[in-house]
């Protein structure tokens, strides 16, 4: 598609999108991002009951007890069904009155988003070794460090995204995916030119964002598979040859990358979820969670004298605001979820966010407290979509930079809004977050 036929395509859907919330449908009014009180929309969701067909032409559901069995749901698949016939007449070209989805427009190949769940599963499996939880917690004194390094570093007045938690966290995913230091510079900047690529799959982008995409993903992929090769291939012969030599047996340790894992199909696919969008959610979910912490000064200062909170912040934060704020499945057959009947190949979209507020499950669910009972949480399942690969290190991330913060910045204060990501209904990425590192600085 060339640039002005893919740029009228996004427009077109864009406007789509945006007379579909002039009806008051509150799912199409998330779709739009426009700066809509989600927690109200989340409301209004529920109001609707367990599930409802939006205008949008999708079933919705806010309730909690829903989204868990859905999710839980083998019959449901985070992969869309096929696009069936071709738009188009006979000869093959569009009518004028044809519009491509969002995903045939702007494909995105190579962005690992949609899978079927089993493959999540299977893939999961395979980044164990690496990305489970008892592998990524042996990391977590590195991690602090590397945070802390970047704090301390910073001046009087900084932005917290740009100046710690994005260049930390970017290279923190470039060690577990194994890119070589003297890539590093280069894994950055595309890690930069790609942010809010997830986004990009419910919400169509502006043209010139759209471009940079198409020409970032597939260098990014490209050094990804570079950095996959087995240490086999990468080691000179001599080593190998030293290699060869018998010697004492000795245990394994544990990889120091998914570049070691082998299987080099496995392990692109599972590094460009974590470069593309694992990332991105580990820079989103620190950041909501600093947020929330400073609108509460004394739940900042509860984390400071105890670092040990870090956790139950994280757990918090994800219950509160989480970085990913709905997932999207389809019916692989006809079933029934909620009572109603959901034929096959329709999407079903689970608002996680709105769901972690539902008062039927939460107490006084609206507040922020990282003091919150762990059974009062009630975390959604990660089984079957992209949150059982990376929500282990996501979490590990934002963990590890708000130990590095109190121990840092005690006096950390917000100096201006946060500023999030035009066009992002998924996630709502900060890109900006302007601070100080002493609570007295004048706005």
């Amino acid at each position: 598609m060339t640039d002005s036929a893919l740029g009228r395509v996004l427009l077109t859907l864009r406007g789509v999108q945006w007379i579909l919330g002039t009806k008051g449908d509150p799912y199409a009014l998330l779709l739009r991002a426009a700066g809509d009180d989600r927690a109200e929309l989340g409301r209004r969701v529920r109001e609707r009951g367990p599930l409802y067909w939006s205008s949008a032409e999708a079933w919705v559901t806010a309730d909690h007890a829903v989204v868990a069995a859905a999710l839980a749901d083998v019959r449901l698949t985070p992969r869309p069904p096929g696009t069936g016939t071709p738009v188009g007449g006979r000869d093959g070209e569009p009518a004028p009155w044809d519009v491509p989805a969002l995903r045939e427009a702007l494909p995105l190949t190579g962005l690992p988003a949609a899978l079927d769940r089993e493959e999540y599963e299977r893939l999961r499996a395979v980044a164990a070794p690496v990305l489970g939880e008892p592998a990524l917690r042996r990391r977590l004194g590195a991690a602090v460090r590397a945070y802390r390094h970047r704090a301390s570093a910073v001046g009087e007045r900084f932005d917290l995204m740009d100046d710690v938690i994005r260049p930390a966290t970017v290279d923190a995913g470039r060690v577990l995916l194994g890119v070589p230091e003297h890539r590093a510079a280069r894994f950055a900047e595309l890690c930069g030119n790609l942010t809010g690529v997830l986004d990009a799959t419910l919400c169509p982008p502006r043209l010139d964002t759209a471009r940079q995409y198409r020409a970032a993903l597939p260098e990014l992929l490209t050094l990804l598979a570079e950095s996959t090769e087995t240490r086999e291939t990468r080691e000179s012969p001599e080593k190998q040859e030293e290699a060869e030599k018998p010697e004492k047996p000795q245990r394994p340790g544990p990889p120091k990358s998914l570049a070691a894992l082998g299987a080099p199909e496995d392990v692109l696919a599972v590094s460009a979820l974590l470069a593309l969008v694992g990332i991105d959610v580990a820079a989103t979910l620190t950041g909501n969670a600093v947020a929330l912490l400073l609108d509460h000064p004394e739940q900042w200062r509860a984390l400071c004298e105890d670092p040990g909170l870090a956790p139950a912040a994280v757990a918090e934060t994800l219950r509160h605001t989480p970085p990913v704020r709905l997932h999207r499945l389809y019916a692989r057959q006809d079933l029934d979820l909620a009572g109603t009947r959901v034929p096959q190949g329709e999407e079903v979209v689970l608002l996680t966010e709105a769901a972690g507020h539902d008062p039927r499950r939460h107490h006084d669910p609206d507040r922020f407290d990282v003091h919150r009972l762990a059974h009062d949480r009630h975390p959604i399942p990660e089984d079957g979509h992209a949150g059982a690969l990376i929500g282990p290190a996501a979490r590990l991330a934002a963990e590890a930079a708000l130990r590095a913060l109190a121990a840092e910045l005690p006096g950390l204060t917000r100096t201006d809004e946060v500023l999030r990501h035009l066009r992002s209904p998924l996630t709502g990425g900060v890109f900006r977050f302007p601070a100080a590192r002493q609570g007295n600085v004048r706005r």
